[in-house]
């Protein structure tokens, strides 16, 4: 008898123990406990400098909420070959399903992956390299929000908008420094890929602006203003500092194209500008123009953007201001 009273209690404890665990996974489902994949790729907005080849930095750590992310090894990238969409995989990490806020990017100034000096530069057309910091690694922390989905890939944009984040120094010897800490900082968005769409624009003028270099730059909604993002701004003498992303406008002269990638969903205005480009290969800014926007815009230059949604525009440049 008392056989049979053991027996039975242990059943009843194993049913209970199953009840309890499907319980519990019940409730972890509604309340979205759980792991998804984490892929970050890293891509560029273009610089508008002639004479740069390349801008190499060493990222020799990626970190979420102050901790290192699995499989991450040590990367040099030539920041300048991953535009118009293009990326490089930096890291596939299992990260707990929910949203975040803290991403770092660790660069190392001194040394690249192979262990050669310097590890973050920039490339000039003559093949010679320039150190962007003097020496140490730079920590660059973005509070961006974006989120990891249970049990399917989530691919996070970092875009390092290289016109933002360096600048020519007046010394010949060093010619090229990383921006403030700040500004760097401010130079690299964050973008869940599933929450951003290109727009793909067509260009044409109607008024010949003679340029050397023509660029496009994506604003929020009533955020531009021509009296300052048309001049250096801060002691990095940053122009289109507000801008969320840029891109250059490419092509013949009478068909010329824009690609401006992972722009995130909302209302956006598109200004243009004109540069001209000096015997020494220094770009210089000529003019703002007045442009109109047709199809997929809801009024001149605003366009609605939508998650996932690419969108195809014509831009028709009416005026030199």
């Amino acid at each position: 008898m008392k056989t049979t009273f053991l027996k039975l209690g242990a059943s009843l404890a194993l049913v209970s123990a199953l009840i309890l665990t499907q319980s519990c996974s019940d409730s972890d489902n509604k309340s979205g406990v759980g792991n998804g994949e984490a892929e970050f790729q890293i891509t560029d907005a273009p610089t508008d400098d002639a004479d740069v080849k390349g801008v190499f930095v060493t990222v020799t750590d990626v970190k979420v909420d102050g901790v290192s992310v699995s499989g991450f090894t040590k990367q040099t990238i030539d920041l300048k070959a991953y535009s118009e969409g293009t990326t490089k995989l930096l890291a596939t990490s299992n990260l707990a399903a929910k949203s975040y806020s803290n991403l770092t990017l660790v660069i190392d100034s001194d040394f690249d992956a192979s262990g050669t000096a310097p590890g973050s530069y920039v490339l000039t057309n003559d093949n010679v390299k320039y150190k962007l910091r003097d020496s140490g690694t730079i920590d660059i922390t973005l509070n961006n929000t974006w989120k990891v989905s249970a049990n399917t890939k989530s691919t996070i944009i970092l875009d390092f908008d290289i016109r933002k984040a360096i600048r020519k120094v007046d010394n010949a010897a060093v010619r090229y420094n990383f921006v403030s800490n700040d500004n760097l900082k401010a130079s690299v968005r964050v973008v869940s890929q599933s929450d951003a769409a290109t727009i793909n624009g067509n260009y044409t003028e109607q008024v010949n602006t003679n340029a050397d270099k023509l660029f496009v730059y994506a604003y929020k909604k009533g955020t531009f203003d021509a009296g300052v993002e048309g001049q250096p701004q801060g002691d990095d003498k940053i122009l289109f500092k507000n801008a969320v992303t840029s891109a250059e406008v490419k092509g013949t002269l009478n068909a010329k194209t824009y690609k401006l990638a992972f722009v995130e969903a909302g209302e956006y205005e598109l200004h243009f500008a004109s540069y001209d480009v000096d015997s020494n290969d220094d770009v210089n800014l000529q003019a703002l123009l007045t442009s109109t926007i047709t199809l997929g815009a809801s009024s001149p230059n605003i366009v609605t953007i939508q998650g996932g949604v690419n969108m195809n525009v014509t831009t028709s440049v009416t005026a030199i201001n």
